[in-house]
């Protein structure tokens, strides 16, 4: 795989397997950062590029809900 299979996409965060919400997709981030600080080599480098793109989504998906209008971005999980 050559890429982290989290993306934004106007205020969705979505995976491989579907849309995640916000409060999901920063729980994942801290367990790919401690899987990434537990790990060496491949395995680190894939944790790190896993927890980068979802910090990269969550970042564009709440700057475009609260640009949409959403005081709290996580109600728009809701």
């Amino acid at each position: 795989m050559s890429a982290a299979p989290f993306r934004a996409l106007g205020g969705v965060i979505l995976a491989d397997h579907g849309p995640i919400h916000l409060a999901e997709a920063r729980a994942l981030m801290v367990v790919y950062m401690r899987e990434a600080g537990a790990n060496q080599g491949g395995w680190r480098d894939l944790c790190v590029a896993r927890a980068q793109a979802l910090a990269a989504a969550v970042i564009h998906a709440t700057e475009w809900r609260r640009a949409a209008g959403w005081g709290d971005p996580e109600q728009a999980d809701g």
